[in-house]
């Protein structure tokens, strides 16, 4: 029983990292780090972008999945399986938040 257990967690840790795509972890290693020109230089342009009240940037990114597990190219976000990132910039241009979510409207 304890072999199956540990073949379980071995199979689980490998399984859901997996599952997380590159732009997600590429943004959580870089948040408060990663300037909007290191942002681009690594997703692209944005989709979008507008200004924020108060100083700051919003950009907005629609990927759509070339494979089971790698959302890479761009396309409309009126798409099935659509996923939005929502990146937030300060005034000083440094990525403070992002969001990954599916595309809205």
């Amino acid at each position: 029983m304890r072999g199956v257990v540990r073949w379980l967690v071995v199979l689980l840790s490998v399984a859901l990292p997996a599952c997380t795509s590159w732009q997600a972890h590429y943004l959580t290693e870089r948040m408060h780090k990663a300037s909007q020109e290191e942002v681009a230089a690594r997703l692209g342009q944005p989709t979008e972008t507008k200004p924020l009240q108060g100083g700051g940037t919003e950009w907005v990114y629609h990927y759509f999945p070339d494979s089971l597990f790698n959302y890479a190219y761009k396309g409309h976000p009126f798409e099935p399986d659509c996923q939005e990132y929502i990146l937030t910039f300060d005034d000083r241009q440094v990525l403070t938040y992002w969001l990954k979510q599916e595309c809205v409207e």
